[in-house]
């Protein structure tokens, strides 16, 4: 009888043993796929334009490639307020991280303090947001950029005015697209005549049949956004005046490749944004982990015209 009760003793140690393991191996286990899920949020500008478009087709691609949750909280509209709802939603269902393209980069100033306080990193894609809790940002050199493209319409349009065809007045990347150009053409003895349209399609094909009507010696219409820019051409098209007034633009969208393959729009600025969404992607989900990540990165932009559009139709 003793031997037996010993017996039996060591086999419910032996599977009291063994149930433990199980249990704290499983524990484990869904303790560590917790711990691996990352949860970041992209509030971006608004799909309505073909560039934010491609954006948000990228950071997703991204996400899905590093095998993280994304949760595209963009707004249906280009409102500053309704962005900073979207980024206070985030923060308030406890993302890992937040991706911000912003419509206005002023307006996010309590937002993310509250996501610093909370441990939610924040980074900027496309546009600078001056904040110390923005930790990273990838964006086309705007400036440098624009200077290009000054440049191209010195060397490509005859002496006279240029209509630049501008985003939201204040907006960090429309201004230093507007600056660039200007500065080129304006050392160069051109006129410029800026006028802010909001990133707005329609307010820039109004704003062009005015100035065109107003201003006869416009010899060159820039669109700081490849859609205001193909408004400015449909303007310059609506007046007669294809051909005289020549028409560049800033993107590098599918629409302005056919423009220009078409001989109608002169030329644009190719940004690259698969790029912006690579990098801003990895920066976040290295801080995320604890690791060092990109701070910042300026990718230049390069003209496309008539003679390499066909590389990238």
């Amino acid at each position: 009888m003793k031997k037996t009760f010993t017996f039996v003793c060591v086999v419910l140690g032996l599977l009291l043993f063994s149930s433990g393991m199980i249990f704290a191996e499983g524990a484990q286990e869904t303790g560590g796929d917790e711990a691996e899920e990352i949860t970041i949020a992209y509030v971006g500008f608004p799909h309505i334009s073909p560039f934010w478009v491609q954006m948000a087709q990228y950071i997703k691609e991204e996400a899905d490639a590093n095998g993280v949750k994304l949760l595209d909280m963009t707004p249906t509209e280009a409102d500053a307020a309704m962005q900073k709802a979207a980024v206070d939603n985030a923060i308030n269902r406890e993302v890992d991280g937040i991706i911000i393209g912003a419509v206005d980069n002023r307006a996010f100033g309590e937002s993310l303090k509250n996501a610093g306080s909370k441990g939610i990193i924040c980074v900027a894609v496309d546009t600078a947001i001056d904040d110390p809790n923005i930790t990273a940002l990838a964006q086309t050199d705007n400036l440098s950029s624009a200077r290009v493209m000054g440049q191209y319409i010195v060397d490509n349009t005859a002496k006279g005015k240029v209509l630049i065809l501008g985003g939201t007045l204040g907006h960090q990347t429309g201004d230093a697209r507007r600056d660039g150009v200007r500065q080129v053409c304006e050392a160069n003895g051109y006129e410029v005549i800026y006028r802010a349209c909001d990133w707005d399609d329609g307010k820039a094909y109004e704003t062009a049949i005015n100035e065109l009507s107003a201003n006869p010696d416009i010899t060159a219409v820039f669109g700081a956004w490849d859609p205001g820019a193909l408004a400015g051409l449909a303007a310059v098209k609506e007046k007669g005046l294809l051909g005289k007034v020549k028409v560049f633009g800033f993107d590098g969208l599918p629409g302005a490749f056919k423009s220009i393959k078409d001989g109608e729009l002169t030329g644009t600025i190719k940004q690259d944004n698969k790029k912006m969404a690579q990098v801003i992607v990895g920066s976040l989900l290295s801080q995320i982990n604890g690791q060092e990540g990109v701070k910042k990165l300026l990718i230049d932009g390069f003209v496309i015209d008539k003679s390499n559009v066909d590389e990238y139709m």
